[in-house]
């Protein structure tokens, strides 16, 4: 979501405009990412569960997200509450997993005996209608309400029967939701967001090509399985037009809120750049072993000799594995998702809870390196590596991924300090943190890599070899 925050700021968008903004840049296609793998036949590739769990989550985050983001700017008469906000999208997430753990798997025995096919749509539709209007009453879009109640129903007996009976709706009203997006659009204003789409592009492709792809082979995953997961994420379309078109009506909604910016252009965009990075992903996913091939041969060899020895230390600690030396580990993911969700409170809040929050960052960063500096020191001392085994090793191989893992996150702390002050320079701090990450790179492998810098071992030198005769005699030969 960067790059969007990137763009709105650029563009001199207010907050709420480019919080939207950034969700139909950042929101990959989860249709057409599982409609590709099932062309391309990937379904079996190991990356694929990876890739689809992932889609899945981002899709569920996109809408927890848009239920906040919605529920702050509709209109109302008092001023909103954050945290009442936070504690109704607490009760309404709660109240769809409490159906799903205890209420439907003990009453869907009683919704396959509807013989009816007429009344059994009856019974999908009305709940449908139920959980929209749930949702609105919790101040919520209704499409979310719906979101929630097919995830309810996902892993019941009646999914199938209910996704076959309500496909034909679902179809038709797709193609009304398009033709109701399409009629939005203002065919005057698309020359204006075409700059905004030379900008978005380009960034798009970064992240997903070398960012995420990056991110996947850190974790554990092959060059060819990384682009492919990168490569994949590229399509946007329904989560993409989803948020445009609920952002740009809350927003046209609220008259205190200005519409010359996400109001007025946030929908034309959506739908060019659904039309473009769509076109591109197929292609993309197809040539996906040529671009990681083609990286691999051009690519420094401290680049990937430093990625290789991170990779080989976070796959022990990010990837499943039950053996008692990495269990450790389990402290190291709890710290990860506490700071995320500080980040996240960091971001929203301004004034002076921002800056007592921006205080105590430093204090949170130590504490996540204390916890992954615990977590490092067996998968460190136990993975082999392929170089030299020794102390000097270990103990560099050690603080190199403990500068480059602790560095992001110190570096996404200080961004999410620094951008309401002044945005510009979070740009000028991540190129900082990719130098440094580059000559850290360069440094291991010259230590460990090429070995210089290593003390050398001490060699005997025999100055005379010994004579026939007292070898002979030495053996006890005659």
């Amino acid at each position: 979501m960067f790059a969007g925050f990137v763009i709105g700021a650029w563009l001199g968008w207010p907050l709420i405009d480019t919080i939207f903004m950034a969700g139909v840049i950042s929101m990959s296609s989860s249709a057409i990412t599982a409609k590709s793998l099932i062309d391309l036949k990937r379904l079996g590739n190991k990356e694929s569960e990876f890739l689809l769990g992932m889609v899945i989550l981002e899709s569920f985050l996109s809408m927890f997200l848009l239920t906040i983001v919605n529920g702050m700017i509709v209109p109302s008469e008092t001023p909103v509450n954050v945290p009442a906000l936070f504690a109704g999208v607490g009760i309404f997430i709660g109240f769809f997993a409490l159906l799903a753990a205890v209420v439907v798997p003990r009453t869907a025995a009683v919704f396959e005996h509807i013989r009816s096919e007429e009344l059994f749509v009856l019974f999908a539709l009305g709940t449908v209608f139920l959980a929209g209007a749930l949702a609105e009453a919790f101040r919520i879009p209704a499409i979310v309400g719906a979101f929630f109640m097919g995830m309810v129903f996902a892993d019941t007996r009646i999914a199938g029967r209910m996704k076959v009976k309500m496909e034909s709706i679902r179809d038709a009203f797709v193609a009304i939701f398009f033709l109701s997006f399409g009629m939005l659009i203002d065919p005057a204003s698309l020359g204006s967001v075409l700059p905004m789409l030379a900008i978005a592009v380009p960034l798009i492709l970064l992240n997903d090509l070398f960012l995420t792809a990056s991110l996947a082979y850190f974790i554990g995953f092959s060059g060819r399985a990384s682009t492919a997961i990168g490569t994949s994420l590229v399509a946007r379309n329904e989560e993409a037009i989803l948020y445009a078109t609920v952002g740009a009506r809350a927003i046209r909604a609220n008259d205190h809120l200005p519409n010359d910016y996400a109001g007025r252009y946030l929908t034309p965009f959506a739908g060019i750049l659904c039309i473009v990075m769509s076109s591109l992903a197929p292609i993309l996913m197809t040539q996906s072993t040529r671009i990681a091939d083609f990286f691999t041969r051009h690519l420094p060899k401290s680049i990937t000799f430093g990625a290789e020895l991170v990779k080989r230390t976070l796959k022990t600690v990010i990837m499943p594995n039950f053996l008692p030396i990495y269990r450790r580990k389990r402290l190291f993911q709890a710290s990860i998702i506490l700071y995320a969700a500080w980040i996240i409170d960091l971001t929203v809040t301004t004034g002076m809870a921002h800056l007592a929050m921006s205080i105590f960052t430093p204090v949170l960063v130590f504490a996540v390196w204390a916890s992954t500096r615990h977590a490092f020191r067996d998968p460190v001392r136990h993975t082999n590596y392929g170089v030299d085994t020794g102390p000097f090793s270990r103990s560099a191989i050690e603080a190199f991924v403990l500068r480059i893992v602790v560095g992001a996150l110190a570096v996404v702390g200080l961004v999410a300090i620094v951008w309401q002050y002044y945005w510009p320079s979070t740009l000028v701090i991540l190129y900082t943190y990719f130098l440094v990450v580059i000559f850290s790179m360069k440094v291991v492998y010259r230590r460990l890599g090429l070995g210089v810098g290593r003390r050398p071992t001490p060699i005997r030198l025999v100055r005379h070899m010994p004579a026939a005769r007292s070898w002979r005699a030495a053996s006890g030969r005659r």
